[in-house]
C-alpha cells in the first residue's frame, strides 16, 4: 500500500507550478501590498516609530488569510483532477486517500517553510525596509518561531483537507455533493453557536495558539478520513 500511496503523492506533484510557484506568488503579493500600505501611511505623515503604527501592523492578518482560499481550491482540484488517473495506476481507494493526505501534509510543511524564510527576511530587513510587518504579527505568534510554523502548517493542512472533502464529494455526486456538505456545515455551525452562546466569551478567553492549531489539525485529520469515505464508493469517470 505504501508504494501505491507514494505514486499518488507523486501524481499530485505533476502540476509543480501550482504546488510550488503559486504559493510563493501569493505570499509575495501580501508582502508587496503591505509595503505599499506602509509607504502610503508614511506619505500621509504617520510615524513608523509610533505605538499606533506598531500596534496597527501587529494586527496585520494578511499572511494568515492569504492562502486558505487558494489551498481549499488546491484540495478540491487535487482530487477532482487526479482521482481517475490514480485509479488507472491500479491503486486502491485507501492508498489513493493515503497518498493524497501525504500530499496535503507535505504541502502544509512547504508553506510553513516558506513562511519561516519570509519571516527571517522580514526580521533581517526590519519590516521590509519600511517597517511593514507581515509575518512578525499577533496572529502568527509575534515573533515566536514555533508558533509561526505551527499556525501556518495547521491552517494550510486544514484548508487542503477541507478542499479535499469537497473534491471527493464532487467526484462522488457531482455539484450536489459539495452543496449538501456546505449546507450541512453551515447549519451545524449555527446550531453549535446557539448551544454554546452563553459560554462563548469564556471559550475565546481560553484559546491559545496551541489549542487553535490543534483544532485545525484535528478537523484536517477528520476531513482526510471524510475524503476516503467519500471516494470509497465514488465512480471513476
Amino acid at each position: 500500500m505504501m508504494n501505491d500511496a507514494l505514486k499518488v503523492t507523486r501524481l499530485h506533484y505533476i502540476k509543480r507550478e501550482i504546488s510550488f510557484v503559486v504559493p510563493i506568488i501569493i505570499m509575495a503579493l501580501v508582502v508587496i501590498v503591505s509595503i505599499l500600505v506602509a509607504l502610503v501611511m508614511q506619505r500621509v505623515g504617520l510615524n513608523p516609530d509610533s505605538t499606533e503604527w506598531k500596534e496597527g501592523f501587529q494586527n496585520n492578518g494578511g499572511a494568515f488569510w492569504s492562502f486558505p482560499g487558494f489551498f481549499v481550491y488546491l484540495g478540491v482540484q487535487a482530487i477532482a483532477s487526479t482521482f481517475p488517473f490514480g485509479m488507472a495506476l491500479g491503486t486502491t481507494r485507501k492508498a489513493y486517500a493515503a497518498g493524497t493526505a501525504l500530499f496535503f501534509l507535505l504541502q502544509a510543511a512547504y508553506i510553513a517553510a516558506l513562511g519561516l524564510v519570509l519571516f527571517a527576511l522580514e526580521r533581517l530587513t526590519d519590516g521590509w525596509f519600511v517597517s511593514a510587518y507581515v509575518f512578525n504579527v499577533n496572529m502568527l505568534g509575534s515573533g515566536n518561531v514555533p508558533i509561526l510554523l505551527w499556525m501556518i502548517f495547521t491552517v494550510a493542512f486544514f484548508s487542503l483537507s477541507i478542499g479535499g472533502v469537497f473534491g471527493a464529494l464532487f467526484v462522488k455526486a457531482g455539484t450536489k455533493g459539495p452543496m449538501i456538505l456546505a449546507i450541512a456545515l453551515i447549519l451545524a455551525v449555527a446550531v453549535l453557536l446557539v448551544i454554546l452562546a452563553p459560554q462563548l466569551g469564556a471559550i475565546f478567553r481560553s484559546l491559545t495558539f496551541v489549542r487553535v492549531g490543534a483544532g485545525f489539525l484535528a478537523i484536517g485529520v477528520a476531513a482526510a478520513v471524510g475524503q476516503y469515505l467519500g471516494l470509497r464508493s465514488a465512480s471513476v469517470r
